[in-house]
């Protein structure tokens, strides 16, 4: 255990922020959020994102039980990744972080990085508001 972890010990905030603080997290989450991908289908999803660092995020959420992962032995093995019922709880997390920044985002200057949304969460929120409405 780390100084930082010591920190924070017993804090729910910190501990929650483990899964959706770094830069791609939410991303990785997001997109597994309807199916189970593969490794070069998620990657293909994050421009940007490196072999590296999608292994090490993969594998922090696999070792906290966030998702799980299924190898197929074929003639060239395949694993895919899926949310764990712990992980999927992290969704509705995540929609309501897409949402406040998609109604608060209105007089923003979008950078490259902020206009990388995915589309289905852009017409899921538009659908939302349009309900509440």
């Amino acid at each position: 255990m780390s100084n930082n972890d010591e920190l924070y010990t017993g804090c729910p905030v910190q501990y929650a922020r483990q899964f959706i603080a770094g830069k791609w997290q939410m991303g990785i989450l997001w997109n597994l959020s309807n199916q189970p991908l593969g490794f070069s289908e998620i990657k293909s999803k994050l421009p940007g994102l490196s072999d590296k660092i999608l292994t090490q995020e993969l594998d922090f959420f696999l070792e906290k039980k966030i998702i799980t992962r299924n190898t197929f032995e074929y003639q060239n093995s395949k694993s895919e990744y899926a949310l764990s019922p712990i992980g999927r709880s992290l969704i509705p997390i995540i929609n309501s972080i897409v949402e406040w920044g998609y109604l608060n985002l209105q007089d923003e200057q979008v950078s490259k990085e902020m206009s990388m949304t995915p589309l289905p969460a852009i017409e899921a929120i538009e659908d939302g508001i349009a309900q509440r409405d």
